[in-house]
């Protein structure tokens, strides 16, 4: 569970700082930013909590 924290944490701040490079560098405007932003951070989060769900069904289980 922990490292799905993790990966969605870093995934979301890749997102915020690509995001805002091109916001920076006006390649998007503000709204378009903002949108993706909120589009691609909850499919990010929606994943990871579909991914922690499966885990805890499978008994948190490790093929190590």
């Amino acid at each position: 569970m922990r490292q799905i924290a993790l990966i969605c944490g870093i995934l979301l701040v890749l997102l915020v700082g690509t995001t805002g490079c091109l916001y920076i560098f006006d390649v998007l405007s503000f709204e378009s930013a903002r949108s993706g932003i909120l589009k691609f951070g909850s499919a990010i989060i929606l994943l990871s909590v579909c991914a922690a769900i499966i885990t805890l069904m499978m008994g948190g289980r490790k093929d190590a």
